[in-house]
């Protein structure tokens, strides 16, 4: 899974500009695949069928995409100005590294400008920058030396960097772009399960394009995949440093059940389903209920005329930064829960609520 994720953060794959990534992904899942489909949109759709056909099917997506920005105007002095993709912190831009990533595919380094410390005023040591302030030093001396290199307006750019393990033998990793390539390896892990035996049930698994703006290739499929339960897996921000008196989320505490984000109220049987896997295996869970978040559950839960819908996350630090980081064991143990919850998918009760029970006063 960490070879997964390590060649996966290589790929620079800021929203609608995720061919890198959907590449290393088909090369991923092809032996493993019973159907692949890349849609119109860039959406990777793998399917591995159970042994029955009257199995139950259920969805499970995660975003290839990252957040990140698009070149927006070539000044005549050879900087590049930025349009943001997804939702970013301004105080973390300066003096970043970033990739430029031309039409021929041919990535070039350059980095997000600030004043040297010796030229800054009290105004600049007290204020932050806006990102529509912000340029990008490539080392072009004019307009034309940019367009020589291949650059063009349009390009995307995404941070520079690499998985790299924190301290010594943590099992705590740092990188861009965590949000999501690690769901994605948890996904290739999960699929890598079922190489000599067909899962469960059957099994859909959606490497998903655009999330970070507004979970729009997975509403491209909602319109038409048909499932009986769907699964978004993504990160979600851990509150367990300094800043914090009382963390709700914390790395190396278990992957999270979704109670509640911005885009979805997680389906009750989906909730007890995944809670009761965990207990059944001695996977420590978190519940998470976050307000400021969302995922592609918030999308899939449209399927149809609707579906049981619900999502589990790996708890990250730092997100939508160059320096996320993660905890293994965190990843480990979604596997776990995510393998434990299709072995019990054919007998869960999906229905909202019973009928044959009287409502509580």
């Amino acid at each position: 899974m960490i070879n997964h994720l390590r060649t996966l953060v290589e790929a620079t794959g800021p929203s609608g500009s995720e061919e890198d990534v959907v590449q290393l992904v088909v090369n991923a899942v092809r032996p493993h695949a019973d159907t692949l489909d890349v849609d119109a949109f860039g959406n990777v759709v793998v399917v591995r069928r159970a042994a029955h056909d009257d199995a139950r099917r259920c969805i499970i997506s995660a975003h290839m995409d990252e957040v990140g920005f698009r070149v927006y105007k070539i000044g005549a002095d050879g900087f590049l100005r930025l349009e943001k993709l997804g939702g970013f912190d301004d105080r973390i831009l300066l003096a970043q590294r970033v990739w430029i990533r031309t039409d021929s595919g041919e990535r070039l380094l350059g980095i997000i400008g600030s004043k040297s410390a010796h030229l800054l005023g009290d105004n600049d040591r007290s204020s932050i920058v806006p990102y529509a302030h912000l340029y990008v030093d490539i080392g072009a001396r004019s307009r034309e030396e940019v367009i020589s290199m291949g650059v063009a307006i349009g390009d995307p750019v995404g941070f520079v960097g690499s998985l790299t393990e924190l301290g010594h033998q943590t099992g705590r990793y740092t990188a861009h772009a965590l949000d999501d390539r690690a769901g994605c390896a948890v996904l290739l892990t999960l699929l890598e399960r079922y190489e000599d035996t067909p899962p469960p049930v059957t099994l859909i698994l959606v490497f998903s394009v655009q999330e970070e703006i507004g979970l729009r290739g997975v509403q491209a499929l909602a319109r038409h995949l048909q499932s009986d339960v769907a699964l978004a897996l993504d990160m979600t921000a851990a509150d367990d440093t300094p800043e914090f008196s009382s963390p709700h989320l914390q790395l190396g505490a278990g992957p999270t059940i979704k109670i509640m984000d911005s885009s979805t109220q997680a389906h009750p049987a989906i909730r007890r389903g995944l809670l009761a896997a965990a207990e059944k295996r001695g996977v420590p869970v978190q519940r998470e209920v976050l307000k400021g978040i969302g995922t592609d559950a918030g999308a899939l839960q449209y399927l149809g005329q609707g579906v049981p819908t619900g999502a589990v996350s790996v708890v990250n630090r730092y997100t939508h930064s160059p320096v996320e980081v993660l905890d293994s064991r965190d990843l480990v143990g979604a596997v776990s829960l995510l393998e434990g919850f299709l072995q019990d998918l054919g007998n869960l009760e999906l229905g909202f609520t019973s009928l044959d029970e009287k409502p509580s006063a």
